[in-house]
């Protein structure tokens, strides 16, 4: 029967728990085919409507692949917010939410600049700025998850993952810039090689 209030929702929620716990007792975390609980339908946006929303990335292929990557944050989002998940366990999920936005980002600012702007990353940034195309202070958070974003590479980090900042505040700043600089990208068209300039204001050679 369908729920149709909080006091449902709390027993079908801890009725939940209990018979997973019950089939983990009973399994000890090992594959069987009959131990696989059914996953949420119509949770997970299909590939297509990610394709339709990033509409201006000109490269189909990397469009479908930045949709199968919005497609694993839906469900890492989903264990996030429909369990228990806590310590450092959740912190890492929080990571991977939040390196994938900032690896959404460099690709999508990479394929708006093909042929206008190769260079790094905080220099695409500033290139956006002086076209007109996203302002300072979406800037300013783009390059806040690209240095959050370059944490990845574990053998670069001076001291131990345990004192970090995966937590929900930075993970709700981290989708609020990339999805600020999709709305700004989707808002208008792309950049030409006649109407730039660069980042010092001059205008860039075709």
């Amino acid at each position: 029967m369908p729920i149709t209030n909080d006091t449902e929702l709390w027993e079908a929620v801890k009725g939940a728990g209990d018979l997973l716990q019950q089939i983990e007792d009973y399994l000890h975390g090992q594959p069987h085919r009959q131990g696989a609980v059914r996953f949420p339908r119509k949770l997970i946006r299909p590939a297509k409507d990610h394709r339709i929303r990033l509409s201006f990335v000109s490269d189909p292929d990397l469009r479908t692949n930045l949709a199968y990557t919005l497609i694993l944050t839906d469900v890492v989002r989903w264990v996030l917010v429909r369990t228990d998940l806590s310590g450092t366990a959740r912190e890492m999920l929080v990571k991977q939410l939040v390196f994938l936005a900032g690896t959404l980002v460099e690709s999508i600012t990479k394929d708006y600049l093909k042929g206008l702007c190769g260079q790094s990353y905080e220099k695409r940034t500033a290139f956006l700025v002086a076209n007109g195309v996203i302002d300072a202070g979406l800037k300013a958070e783009l390059d806040w998850l690209w240095d959050l974003r370059n944490k990845m590479h574990l053998y670069g980090l001076d001291e131990a993952e345990y004192v970090n900042d995966y937590n929900n505040k930075t993970l709700q700043r981290a989708v609020a810039a990339y999805q600020t600089l999709v709305d700004a990208l989707r808002a208008r068209r792309r950049l030409t090689g006649r109407s730039i300039r660069t980042a010092i204001g001059k205008k860039t050679p075709l």
